[in-house]
């Protein structure tokens, strides 16, 4: 079972993998326990999504889950132009070993991950350590 956080609303979980009986949905940034196969927990909420694509583990490689703190286009190169837009509070993925020269390796989701973007160290807050059962703010 990993920690995963829901990127997306409509997280939809049902009573098995038919997908018929809505059992509830993920709010928003929940910070809920998953197995593979799409088996979900959260609060009450347990059940089956066939929308796994719409979370992400807060762990995974080096990356871990954060909250950005701006709103901004961000760059694929520190001083660069900025070609995608990230959300103050909106969910990205920062590589915290990758600091170089007060940035990160972040990734930001646009209904799928897109990598290899820098954003400012001050600019993301970790969101790893929530526990589960939580909802991720700033």
């Amino acid at each position: 079972m990993t920690k995963n956080i829901a990127v997306e609303s409509g997280v939809n979980v049902y009573t098995d993998k038919a997908f018929k009986k809505l059992v509830g949905t993920l709010p928003k940034f929940a910070v809920f326990k998953y197995e593979a196969g799409g088996y979900v927990e959260f609060n009450n909420i347990k059940g089956f999504t066939n929308r796994a694509n719409w979370t992400c583990p807060a762990v995974s490689g080096a990356y871990v889950i954060a909250l950005s703190k701006v709103t901004q286009r961000l760059a694929e190169t520190v001083g660069g132009k900025g070609i995608i837009q990230v959300t103050k509070g909106d969910v990205i993925r920062i590589d915290p070993t990758s600091a170089k020269n007060g940035y990160l390796n972040c990734a930001v989701f646009n209904d799928v991950w897109e990598w290899g973007f820098k954003i400012k160290t001050t600019d993301a807050k970790r969101c790893e350590t929530l526990g589960y059962n939580t909802i991720a703010k700033l």
